[in-house]
């Protein structure tokens, strides 16, 4: 990620920049769960469907772990 900064001095736009972040968490919340981010991305992109089961379990893991 540094390389590439370097290379293009950063995002454009503000629009760029907030992307650029969006990108960079689901990449850091897809490795700390364990999933492979392209096939992540693939799957929201083409709508089959295989993570959504998954990430709800998840989600709704976090949200009774974080009222105990």
């Amino acid at each position: 990620m540094v390389r590439r900064r370097n290379i293009s001095y950063g995002t454009q736009t503000a629009e760029g920049t907030a992307s650029w972040h969006t990108f960079m968490s689901l990449v850091a919340t897809t490795r700390k769960l364990g999933l492979s981010f392209f096939e992540y991305v693939h799957d929201r992109i083409s709508q089959i469907g295989h993570f959504s089961y998954q990430l709800s379990v998840i989600s709704y893991q976090l949200s009774v772990i974080s009222y105990q």
